[in-house]
């Protein structure tokens, strides 16, 4: 019921501003202050890089630059146009064209040189309503190359957290690891005393060598991480900071998060403006089109002088004048006209459709993201239980061991159980990190924690 609601309010205002510009509020919230807020430098100083060099943005600032030098274009056409011109040419007249005449005709030669000029009278609109198509497409282009800066940081600090929480979990199993060597060699030595079994050992190795046969899928995504960074900051992996080749920390994470109604969160997304902003270009330019069913008027003036000679331009006499109202009317032409009218018609419908998607996928994208991460949360907390228990459960089960009381397949156990919370436990927290940052792509970037 709700994303039916939001829907029908952002349509309603779509269909209120069609053709004007859009006023929103300005954004409180600066670029990176969500980033800041995390406390990593690196990842700040990742973002920042991202959105100044990537290409993605280079290619959305030269579309926008584009869309802005359309605009200018549209608004000369409430200016005259003047051409100069000039001209030098040879000429016969045909024989047939005067009467009697049986001789052919001398050539001879005619030098023109002036202004011609016209300025068409908006009467009807069709030339204000252009550059409102225009001033709206080039609105669509801001809010595209914003949208084009968020989804291009929530990348950089999906893929920052996916490494971060690689790097967490391959220093768990090496952790772990090292306790399984020490458990190894304590079997071995009671073998050795006469106290333990050859069984102990090999199963005290199959462990050690099953816990670092994960380190090379961790290393794989470690790797893919850092070359999918390097990928959006638009660098080789060699020229990534070397503070990624270090383990670091995933950020301490908000225990709650609030992104505000859906409608208004929706309503100030840059995806959503941009299309908002497409639909109402295209119902400029369908008003536009329209105006061609109606008279043109133009005032127009041609100005120069013509002569047979080039040195008697200037002289009194060559100098000629036109000016004059023209009216135009495709009488002839409307099949044309109506045809172009139908192209206008079905644009300004795909684009109403296309808003209408963004709409719906923007709602879906930010309630999927606030029960994310409030579910990623709980599942964090929850795993933290578990691996202190779990810590506090091998600390007690090795002592034992070591004291005679119980056997190695309790250690064992009690080993296996901490190494899968702690795996758990990091996985968790990188899942809990990556929500986070699809709130902020949800709330378009104007967002960020207490």
């Amino acid at each position: 019921m709700r994303s039916r609601t939001t829907l029908a309010f952002l349509l309603a205002a779509a269909t209120r501003a069609a053709g004007a510009q859009l006023s929103t509020a300005p954004n409180d919230v600066a670029p990176n202050a969500f980033w800041r807020r995390l406390g990593d430098s690196v990842l700040v100083r990742l973002v920042d890089d991202a959105v100044r060099g990537a290409a993605s943005v280079e290619a959305a600032e030269a579309r926008l630059g584009a869309s802005r030098a359309a605009r200018r274009l549209s608004t000369l056409d409430f200016t005259p146009t003047v051409t100069a011109s000039g001209s030098a040419l040879r000429t016969r007249q045909s024989m047939a064209g005067i009467p009697g005449v049986t001789a052919p005709l001398p050539q001879r030669d005619l030098y023109d040189v002036g202004f011609d000029a016209a300025w068409e009278l908006d009467l009807f609109g069709r030339v204000r309503h252009n550059v409102s198509a225009q001033g709206a497409l080039v609105a669509s282009a801001e809010h595209a190359l914003d949208d084009v800066r968020v989804t291009l940081s929530a990348d950089v600090g999906r893929s920052y957290f996916e490494l971060r929480g690689a790097q967490r979990q391959l220093a768990v199993a090496l952790r772990n690891a090292d306790v399984q060597r020490r458990t190894l060699a304590l079997t071995d030595e009671r073998l050795a005393a006469g106290r333990g079994t050859a069984f102990d050992v090999e199963r005290a190795r199959a462990a050690l060598q099953l816990t670092l046969a994960a380190a090379p899928a961790l290393r794989t995504q470690i790797a893919a991480a850092r070359f999918r960074l390097a990928s959006l900051l638009g660098r080789a992996p060699a020229d990534l900071p070397p503070a990624l080749l270090a383990d670091g920390p995933l950020p301490q994470l908000p225990d709650t998060v609030s992104l505000g109604p859906t409608t208004d969160v929706v309503r100030g997304r840059a995806d959503v403006l941009a299309a908002e902003r497409q639909l109402a270009a295209e119902s400029s330019s369908l008003r536009s089109e329209r105006t061609a069913y109606l008279p043109r008027f133009a005032i127009t003036a041609s100005t120069g002088f013509t002569a047979n000679r080039i040195e008697s331009l200037t002289n009194t006499g060559a100098s000629r004048l036109l000016v004059g109202p023209v009216v135009s009317f495709p009488l002839l032409d409307l099949a044309r006209v109506r045809e172009r009218v139908g192209v206008a018609q079905a644009r300004e419908q795909e684009a109403r459709a296309e808003y209408r998607s963004a709409v719906l996928g923007a709602t879906e994208e930010t309630e999927n993201a606030v029960v994310a991460y409030a579910e990623a949360h709980a599942r964090l907390a929850l795993l933290g239980d578990a691996v202190r228990a779990s810590t506090r459960a091998e600390e007690l089960a090795q002592q034992r061991f070591e004291a005679g009381l119980t056997d190695l397949l309790q250690v064992l156990d009690a080993q296996r159980t901490l190494l899968d919370a702690e795996n758990q436990l990091a996985s968790a927290h990188t899942a809990a990190a990556v929500s986070l940052v699809g709130l902020y792509k949800a709330a378009g970037g104007a967002w960020t924690f207490r």
